[in-house]
């Protein structure tokens, strides 16, 4: 048996689309003011990132290529001066599609990327 705090929504419908026991919030004119100009800040930041992260895909591709000859000569430390040395065949292949950096793409709602 469930107590009010947290139970069972089981046999409960809505209908939606929002989860049960979902608050309805108001917002005043100034507060939703301020989520579209947040909201114009942050495209402009991630429009600069992304043209960061394109200018600097030769270098990014490098550091790659850097990192995985390190690992299949040298090894990766495991512990101590134990080395662990990765065979050739067992790196991941290079994926067709664009590098992606640290976000998702459905973030980026009328972006071309």
């Amino acid at each position: 048996m469930s107590s009010n705090m947290g139970g069972s929504s089981k046999d409960k419908v809505t209908n939606t689309g929002k989860p049960l026991g979902s608050i309805k919030h108001t917002q005043s004119k100034a507060v939703k003011s301020w989520i579209k100009n947040e909201m114009k800040q942050q495209t402009t930041r991630f429009k600069k990132i992304l043209e960061h992260m394109d200018e600097i895909a030769p270098k990014r591709d490098k550091w790659i290529a850097d990192f995985l000859e390190t690992i299949t000569t040298r090894g990766t430390n495991i512990d101590g001066d134990l080395r662990n040395v990765v065979a050739k065949e067992d790196l991941p292949k290079k994926p067709k599609r664009k590098f992606r950096v640290t976000y998702e793409s459905k973030d980026l709602k009328g972006f071309k990327h």
